[in-house]
């Protein structure tokens, strides 16, 4: 009888992981589709409204919301303010957030922070580094200067 009851939140667990990925998989699927409603001058337009070219709207939007995720939570572990770096450097963001989006080593990133990988090991694989790395350089520098060490 308790095993049943401790394979209870298991299955609830599991359940709500499943209806969740099913609701955005259905919703991933229906903004692809509401974007072949649009003309190529309303896509230009879309692009041009949230920082990418063209031919990455549609690839973006099966992604997106919540897809860049992973890059708050690195951004958090760098110390950097993801939503200051979006006010003040908005193209850097979108950039930031597209090649999240679009990356392929989702399951890496992932794997490295639920198990504490080296903080370093990231860097091996994300299209990101480059500018993590100048972002977190910029933000010591600014730092250096406030604090005068």
């Amino acid at each position: 009888m308790a095993m049943q009851e401790s394979s209870k939140p298991q299955r609830s667990s599991f359940g709500a992981a499943i209806s969740r990925w099913w609701r955005d998989w259905r919703g991933n699927r229906a903004a692809v589709a509401e974007l072949s409603d649009h003309s190529p001058e309303e896509l230009r337009r879309l692009a041009s409204d949230i920082g990418v070219s063209p031919e990455d709207v549609r690839p973006l939007a099966g992604k997106w919301p919540d897809s860049a995720d992973l890059l708050a939570r690195r951004m958090a572990a760098l110390q950097l303010d993801a939503l200051g770096i979006a006010q003040s450097q908005p193209a850097v963001s979108n950039d930031l957030r597209k090649l999240c989006s679009l990356c392929i080593s989702k399951g890496r990133c992932e794997h490295d922070f639920a198990t504490g990988a080296d903080n370093s090991k990231w860097q091996e694989y994300c299209p990101n580094t480059a500018t993590l790395k100048a972002l977190t350089a910029q933000h010591a520098r600014q730092t250096t200067k406030t604090t005068g060490k």
